[in-house]
């Protein structure tokens, strides 16, 4: 509870920031600060523009589609370095990478982790945790930014959490076990009234690494990281258990300072739309005041001014100033419009929505090395950001996914040599896998290695016709490799180096038998030429002097 406390009273400066960019990016989590407020659109009622909700929107719906696309594999295990060579290896992990893939898209993943992509736009950071589920191997969490906090190790990476959530007295039952509840939530559940079964009540749960356990025993309390489930009110313990491990994983956007909380694109959105929807404000009141113009009318006429449609209104022709008028409806809309739309592009760039629209905007006429061109300048400005969610996000939870899905054996048994033994202990374990992505984000950032070649190969090319040795700078073979997994290309579609050196190995042999041949035929046909050679020839002459006939 103290550990709670403190990271909570850490946090608190961040829960109005996010209170802040909620209103204007994601009104539907803009309780942050105020958790007792219900479902309603009383803040959406204050917005008159949501470019920022649709630039968020859009750019956590382009990760979806390009970085963890359910309909294709977007990741792939791979032996160890050292086992790159095995055909046993390769086969092996490419079979639980199928059978992952499986059990992802039978879980909530994708659900999930979009709902992590929308927080991750919006707030800087955002939080997934993964637990075994009772009926799929695989269940997933998103946790509400403002409801968990985070703690860095020496390294910087989040390697505690402590979180509140809310359940019912049956769903608090049905989690942690009658026997598991305090006195207070056991006769709530033991009484007959269903209001009792559906209140709510608010827990605790806290994850981090254990410093005191005995690495010999493997149950729950002695596992590398703690997990401990309170409840606030009453303080009961409800669950202590653990994990082998880190169970979440805690992302951001990009590093805000010194800080474990993160930075997102809303920061950079945030003052545009402040000031958008404050524009849009006034637009709206200047587009009522064309429609519904103000009328200035003559004192002596109140009550004669017909405003409806086809309305009739008499005056006095003697007296011109008696006419009613419009006043006050001056105002430039189109410098309003202006002013709007450099702002709604300032947010569209600030979320990334200009690479994530990129080919439905794009030019016709422009060549596929413009495009290559213009996808790259986009590319780089998203790669920070990606990297670091590599690193954070991705390698982490497929590493769990691969752990609990072989420890629940639902990966064919590893072949024998893939075992490693520790010499301090003795005990024979798989290593973890290497993890490959081939998303379409990563895809088209290695392909920018390929159009830096491409560029390079155009400068060379001349210098290459006048002289071809300075080809030999280069290693073709690796270049040729790295092109097509740059490209995707499937990696059972190309021979291992071996087979391609046993291949030039059989065509240098063969090239080298065609040519004996080939001498030797030559020699064949000279020395039957000699024959037919006239004797009175003065050749014929001349080989019998040299030789002595």
């Amino acid at each position: 509870m103290r550990r709670h406390e403190a990271m909570r009273a850490q946090r608190a400066t961040w829960d109005t920031l996010w209170q802040d960019i909620a209103n204007y990016v994601m009104p539907r989590k803009a309780q942050i600060t105020n958790l007792t407020l219900q479902p309603s659109t009383e803040k959406q009622d204050v917005l008159f523009d949501t470019t920022a909700i649709r630039a968020n929107m859009v750019l956590a719906n382009g990760q979806l589609a390009w970085m963890t696309p359910h309909e294709s594999r977007w990741f792939s295990f791979e032996p160890p370095a050292e086992l790159d060579d095995s055909d046993e290896a390769k086969n092996w992990f490419k079979r639980c990478t199928e059978i992952a893939q499986a059990a992802l898209s039978r879980s909530n993943f994708y659900t999930e982790i979009h709902e992590l992509y929308l927080d991750r736009g919006a707030f800087g950071t955002a939080c997934m945790f993964l637990e075994e589920g009772k009926r799929q191997p695989l269940l997933f969490d998103t946790w509400n930014v403002g409801l968990y906090s985070i703690a860095e190790d020496e390294e910087g990476t989040v390697d505690t959490v402590c979180r509140e959530f809310e359940l019912t007295t049956i769903q608090a039952e049905e989690k942690f076990g009658e026997e598991n509840l305090s006195p207070k939530l056991r006769k709530l559940y033991a009484s007959t009234d269903v209001n009792n079964h559906l209140q709510k009540h608010w827990f605790i749960h806290c994850i981090y690494p254990r410093e005191e356990r005995d690495p010999q025993k493997v149950d729950g309390e002695n596992m590398p990281f703690a997990s401990v489930y309170l409840e606030k009110e009453t303080r009961h313990v409800c669950r202590v258990g653990g994990y082998r491990e880190l169970p979440f994983f805690a992302t951001r956007y990009l590093k805000w300072g010194s800080s474990a909380y993160g930075w997102s694109p809303s920061w950079v959105a945030l003052p545009e739309a402040r000031q958008l929807n404050f524009l849009e404000r006034q637009m709206d009141a200047l587009a009522e005041l064309a429609a519904f113009p103000r009328v200035l009318v003559p004192s002596g006429m109140d009550g004669e001014i017909d405003l409806r449609a086809a309305g009739v209104t008499y005056f006095n022709p003697a007296n011109p100033s008696a006419i009613p008028r419009e006043w006050g409806t001056s105002g430039r809309y189109d410098v309003g419009q202006i002013r709007g739309d450099v702002r709604r592009k300032a947010i569209e760039e600030a979320f990334h929505v200009d690479l994530f629209q990129m080919f439905s905007r794009l030019d016709k006429q422009m060549t596929a090395r413009e495009v290559g061109e213009r996808s790259g300048e986009k590319l780089t400005q998203f790669s920070p950001t990606f990297t670091r969610m590599t690193t954070e996000l991705f390698n982490p939870l497929l590493e769990r996914v691969f752990s609990i899905l072989i420890r629940g054996g639902h990966f064919p048994q590893p072949p024998q040599s893939l075992l490693v033994q520790d010499p301090a202990s003795g005990q024979v374990f798989l290593p973890p896998p290497r993890m490959t992505f081939n998303s379409r984000i990563a895809l088209a950032i290695r392909a920018l290695e390929t159009n830096s070649f491409a560029r390079h190969m155009d400068f060379l090319g001349s210098l290459a016709q006048m002289r071809p040795e300075v080809l030999d700078n280069y290693d073709m073979d690796r270049i040729a490799r790295d092109l097509a997994r740059n490209e995707g290309l499937n990696a059972d579609w190309m021979l291992d180096q071996k087979s391609v050196e046993e291949t030039r190995a059989r065509r240098a042999a063969a090239a080298a038998q065609q040519a004996q041949m080939q001498q030797a035929a030559e020699m064949a046909q000279a020395a039957a030429a000699v024959g037919k050679v006239p004797a009175d020839s003065p050749i014929m002459g001349a080989m019998g002097g040299a030789l002595g006939l």
